[in-house]
């Protein structure tokens, strides 16, 4: 015999939400299943119900969340209340409960109608050897009633998560290979309903959303949506700036352009040459005597005083044969296209 249920929850909305397959996203039947109904069970999956309407108004058949977030949905019937009966009413017909699952198996027996007898002398002994069974301690224990044994009444059989599901769930919260996780894209309220959620910050996105970038049925909120083109926008930016600045020590590596430590010419051979012994190597300057009227290389600690000799010479030198100072400047090679064409060095006097 199959077991029966009873729509217990969606008082304040008509009845629960029906769908057509197992799975939550699948499509909804415009029809609730009205409170109070009694179906029966036709298979069972993960926390879902397919069931055969018997009485009460709404879908004939379909299924349904029998338990959402500790809140009952449907309940178990008692035993009693799936057998056939039978009431007569005031016109002297016969009422049938539709409870029972075949009328062709009922078969009703006038012995049924009398009144049932006591039980017999044997039944009373042997129930009194049964009663007597609850005062032995067979197993070494404290005697009395046992919880483990007799549940507490009243309470529904639920039936537990089968372990297939758990293990799914398992896996759907771990992280995949780029490091993000695999949020829900859709969440059952306490009413029964689907309610999409914001594929960013998981929060209801209510009635105005745009698509997210995980393509159809992925939501996002007016202002996840502004922190994802914020974000877009810098990485973007990021990029360009990575790539200009690559570009360009690509291009003075190949044209020599920029200063190296390495290129600049050191003080410490022509200081010697001038009989200047510096104590601190490359730092020197240059002293004005007052009383010969002449300039002379002098060692220094300042770094703001000191001079590079090569420099200096090469200085006096143009001044000296061009009567003029000299003059570096990197002039673009064709002056017709600044944007694209590349810069030479030019020295004058040359």
């Amino acid at each position: 015999m199959s077991q029966m249920w009873e729509v217990v929850g969606g008082a304040d909305k008509g009845g629960i939400i029906v769908r057509e397959d197992l799975d939550l996203a699948s499509p909804a039947i415009s029809e609730r299943l009205a409170t109070g109904s009694q179906v029966k069970e036709l298979s069972w999956q993960d926390g879902r119900l397919q069931y055969e309407l018997v009485c009460g108004s709404g879908p004939r058949k379909g299924w349904v969340t029998v338990n959402l977030k500790g809140k009952d949905l449907l309940m178990q019937m008692p035993a009693t209340q799936k057998e056939v009966s039978v009431d007569s009413t005031s016109e002297g017909e016969q009422t049938w409960d539709a409870s029972a699952e075949s009328t062709s198996d009922v078969e009703l027996s006038p012995a049924s109608t009398k009144d049932e007898k006591g039980p017999s002398k044997d039944e009373k002994e042997a129930f009194d050897q049964y009663l007597n069974k609850f005062g032995e301690n067979r197993a070494g224990e404290n005697p009395g009633y046992n919880r483990q044994a007799f549940p507490w009444a009243g309470q529904p059989n639920k039936k537990t998560t089968p372990k297939e599901a758990i293990e799914a769930v398992l896996l759907a919260n771990q992280p995949k290979k780029d490091g993000g996780y695999r949020q829900p894209l859709s969440e059952v309220d306490s009413e029964g309903e689907e309610v999409p959620l914001c594929t960013r910050c998981c929060m209801p996105v209510g009635q105005f959303a745009y698509e997210g970038r995980q393509g159809r049925r992925s939501w996002v909120h007016a202002e996840c949506m502004a922190q994802v083109l914020v974000e877009d926008a810098q990485r973007h930016e990021d990029r360009r700036a990575s790539w200009e600045a690559e570009k360009k020590l690509k291009s003075r590596k190949e044209y020599e352009i920029g200063w190296r430590m390495d290129s600049v010419p050191q003080n410490a051979l022509l200081a010697e040459r001038m009989g200047c012994s510096t104590a601190c190597p490359g730092l020197c300057c240059l002293v004005l005597d007052e009383t010969s009227r002449t300039v002379k290389v002098a060692p220094t600690l300042e770094p703001a005083a000191a001079v590079n000799l090569e420099y200096l010479l090469l200085a006096l030198k143009v001044r000296k044969t061009a009567k003029r100072e000299p003059l570096f400047s990197l002039d673009p090679v064709d002056p017709q296209n600044l944007e694209k064409t590349p810069q030479k060095k030019v020295y004058e006097p040359s």
